[in-house]
């Protein structure tokens, strides 16, 4: 039996608001769903995701196929941009995945991701001072938004010090990410996506390599140095100037901008689902790591992740063909009623819901797992422990097709 297929559009404005339900439907029609909208397959069950998160005959390789689709003057506009992109570990497959993973692994270890946490706490402390002081201020007639105020701040200082960026330098990070993510997570207007990406990356090369020679020069405790270490000490894992240039920045964006979406769409699932903030609220601390497993899985930071067919084949009734778009539904996989009883139900007790493939799977699996989870679980803790507030407004969502993150959450005191 042939894959059905749809011609639903994942950035209209309704699924860009509530893309669940419009996942819902594709689950409906088979866990492998043809979109005419999107011209690629979407998987749409956690079965399918997750298998295909494993199949090697699909390819992480979307920049060769992507390059190909644009025009003359949009390739040329967009090769510094495409050579950044190259050294992204998550656009390569096996050997070049492996071997542009292990300096990042070696380099960012465990031991040095648990010794963040004082900081951390340090940070969100003082984030947070800042957010009760507007929230008393705006009382009457106002509101703080935590997206703005805490959400983006928080894991752009922490992976900015842990590259070792200069406090000075991190507020130019938030332009220059929004304008790589234009490319990176799609837009519906590529023309614009393309000269944001032009622009985004041409800055992020230049300031990175200025900060590699100084590190260079003068090894400090932070990760630049570290990668710096490991090319010194082992020419066979190291990478070339261009690759750690695009390491870096992989780093940093990936660094925060999922861990900034995966906080503020927890906190907005707690504040709309009140009775669920109250039993984390009636939670010991040290017990509430798996309710963030819960948000995480009920709205995560992430739709889809793309993948191009690299050998015809058939899944699902779905006859896939070398240079195909595939969709792993990731969102949808972590609402599967198959796999999870009342999905739509967000249930911070759920005993099952760390088997969400929001991170990714298999060799894919995210590098920076271990961080975000770190930082959500010290935000998150001090958010609920610390305000007692409510939406002042609807979320405003990011009309992006990969992604999913609030761009504004407004809250305001919840009244005595």
């Amino acid at each position: 039996m042939a894959a059905p297929t749809t011609d639903l559009d994942l950035l209209s404005t309704e699924a860009v608001d509530d893309p669940h339900a419009v996942f819902a439907e594709l689950r409906e029609l088979g866990p492998v769903v043809w979109s005419t909208r999107h011209r690629a397959w979407i998987t749409t069950t956690f079965d399918a995701t997750r298998l295909a998160f494993h199949d090697t005959r699909l390819s992480s390789d979307r920049l060769t196929p992507l390059e190909a689709r644009l025009s003359d003057d949009e390739r040329e506009a967009m090769g510094q941009t495409f050579e950044l992109l190259r050294g992204w570990m998550v656009f390569h497959d096996p050997p070049d995945h492996e071997r542009l993973r292990e300096p990042l692994r070696r380099a960012f270890t465990p031991a040095r991701v648990t010794d963040l946490r004082p900081r951390i706490e340090a940070i969100v402390d003082e984030l947070l001072g800042d957010v009760e002081q507007q929230l008393a201020k705006a009382e009457t007639d106002g509101s703080v938004d935590m997206v703005e105020q805490f959400a983006f701040p928080l894991p752009a200082i922490v992976i900015a010090e842990l590259l070792g960026v200069p406090a000075e330098d991190r507020d130019e990070f938030k332009h220059w990410s929004d304008e790589l993510a234009a490319i990176v997570f799609g837009t519906s207007d590529r023309k614009r996506g393309v000269e944001r990406a032009a622009a985004g990356s041409a800055k992020f090369a230049s300031y990175f390599r200025g900060l590699i020679e100084r590190y260079r020069a003068e090894p400090d405790d932070n990760l630049i140095s570290a990668l710096i270490a490991v090319t010194h000490d082992d020419s066979d894992v190291g990478l070339t100037p261009e690759e750690l240039v695009g390491a870096l920045t992989l780093l940093l964006f990936g660094g925060h901008e999922t861990t900034t979406n995966l906080i503020s769409n927890s906190f907005h699932s707690l504040i709309t689902n009140p009775d669920q903030l109250a039993a984390v609220r009636s939670t010991p601390n040290a017990e509430r790591v798996g309710m963030w497993e819960e948000l995480h899985r009920f709205d995560g930071s992430t739709k889809v992740m793309v993948r191009i067919v690299g050998d015809d084949h058939e899944r699902d009734g779905a006859q896939m063909q070398v240079g195909q778009t595939v969709l792993l539904g990731v969102l949808s996989a972590n609402r599967d009623p198959a796999t999870f009883e009342d999905p739509d139900v967000l249930d911070v007790s759920r005993d099952n819901a760390r088997q969400h493939v929001g991170f990714g799977s298999g060799r894919h699996f995210c590098l920076g797992a271990a961080l975000a989870r770190l930082e959500a679980d010290i935000a998150l803790n001090a958010l609920v422990d610390r305000l007692d507030v409510e939406p002042a407004a609807a979320a405003e969502w990011s009309p992006v097709l990969l992604g999913r993150g609030v761009r504004t959450l407004p809250i305001r005191s919840r009244p005595r």
